[in-house]
């Protein structure tokens, strides 16, 4: 049997195709993947700063309360403990709202709550550094006519 010379590839499937064609979903949503995971990782960051600490704050409160004679001043104790007990609870709300819309990036669902919980990750919180510019690139691809009718279509199908 004669060889045929073939310049293509000798190892390549023939079932596969080489240059398989763009989604609409890759190609409205560049980087979106990335930025959603980054804003669900700095979510559980607050969630889990949230949860450590809260009992440390009950503690304090608890000390404050019980042995209000022996600091010189009992009230100014008492306000720091329960404002870190807000800020615990506040951080605990704005983790979990992170997660939350980091998924329903991931999963184009919820598109309100995508671009509240992004509008969040940009405001000047602790983890600023690490959520503003993956928040900032996702509001604005939510922004897009594309992204949002495919959170309005619900999930894309595979063909």
């Amino acid at each position: 049997m004669p060889a045929v010379p073939n310049n293509s590839n000798p190892y390549l499937s023939p079932a596969s195709d080489p240059s398989p064609a763009p989604t609409a979903r890759s190609q409205a949503a560049h980087g979106l993947g990335i930025a959603s995971m980054i804003i669900i990782t700095c979510g559980a960051i607050y969630l889990m700063v949230a949860v450590a600490t809260i009992p440390i704050s009950i503690l304090m409160y608890r000390d404050v309360t019980a042995e209000s004679e022996s600091y010189a001043q009992p009230s100014f104790y008492l306000d720091s403990a329960l404002k870190a007990l807000i800020y615990e609870f506040a951080f605990a709300v704005i983790g979990s709202l992170l997660v939350i819309a980091g998924w329903s990036i991931r999963k184009r669902r919820n598109y309100w709550i995508s671009v509240i919980g992004s509008v969040i990750g940009c405001l000047p919180l602790p983890l600023v550094i690490l959520s503003f510019f993956p928040s900032a690139w996702a509001l604005w691809h939510l922004s897009r006519t594309g992204i949002r009718q495919q959170f309005r279509g619900g999930p894309i199908q595979a063909k």
